[in-house]
């Protein structure tokens, strides 16, 4: 069940879907430049709105492809990261002027590394102690950049609940795109938790929005980590 749903292109389409539905439902079609920043009267011929829902899009595919172990996916990423850094430092977080450009680095590097690579064919796991610094490492260390860098963003806020949900849910992302670099399936039981958590903020906010998004993710890091555990056997025809 699951390799099939990691190789269906209906569901796909399906994430489109809620994405397009979400972002009308929210009002976002039809948001301009103008209606969220104050940088003069050229902003409204610049359909922020349209761009938000294209990025989203770019996104899901971004996410489908890199589980179908298919390096576009990484590509796609990288432009996904240009316009989310735009997105997000329009809509306020000052942060964005850190983290995106180390994420934009990383997917760099994911694209290189798995050029490199058979197309089905992860890396070698880590195994016994190497297994744990490796691991620790990634997590602390993302951890901390994510802590300093949001503290750009969030300069008062470090005592905030919402100020460590986005740092830990940052240090997740960060780690995970990592271990994407480094084309280790582990990743995806990185990614699995990182959407459980957006999924839980969205419920106690009251974002049924992203509730329905972020269960489509939720659903694809369990079909995305079982199509990699088995990738010879579960190879798609066509890509």
């Amino acid at each position: 069940m699951w390799h099939a749903l990691a190789k269906s292109k209906w569901f796909d389409l399906v994430g489109v879907a809620i994405v397009v539905v979400t972002s009308i439902a929210s009002g976002y079609l039809t948001e301009n430049l103008a209606d969220v920043t104050h940088w003069g009267g050229w902003t409204i011929f610049v359909p922020f709105g349209m761009i938000s829902i294209v990025n989203s899009i770019l996104s899901i595919y971004s996410t489908r492809l890199t589980g179908r172990m298919n390096n576009l996916g990484n590509i796609i990423g990288l432009i996904n990261v240009v316009l989310s850094a735009f997105i997000d430092y329009v809509l306020g977080n000052k942060a964005a002027v850190v983290t995106y450009p180390v994420t934009f680095i990383i997917y760099t590097f994911a694209i290189n590394k798995w050029m490199k690579t058979k197309k089905y064919q992860a890396s070698r796991p880590f195994t016994g102690v190497k297994k744990w610094l490796v691991m620790t490492g990634i997590l602390l260390g993302s951890f901390l950049f994510s802590f300093a860098a949001n503290l750009v963003g969030w300069p008062s806020g470090s005592t905030h609940l919402l100020f460590w949900i986005v740092v830990i849910a940052f240090d997740l992302s960060l780690s995970a795109n990592i271990l994407n670099a480094m084309k280790l399936t582990v990743q995806w039981k990185y990614w699995f938790i990182y959407n459980l958590i957006q999924f839980l903020k969205a419920v106690v906010q009251g974002n049924f929005a992203n509730v329905g998004k972020y269960i489509y993710y939720i659903i694809n890091s369990i079909a995305a980590l079982d199509f990699w555990e088995k990738p010879v056997l579960k190879t798609p025809k066509t890509e």
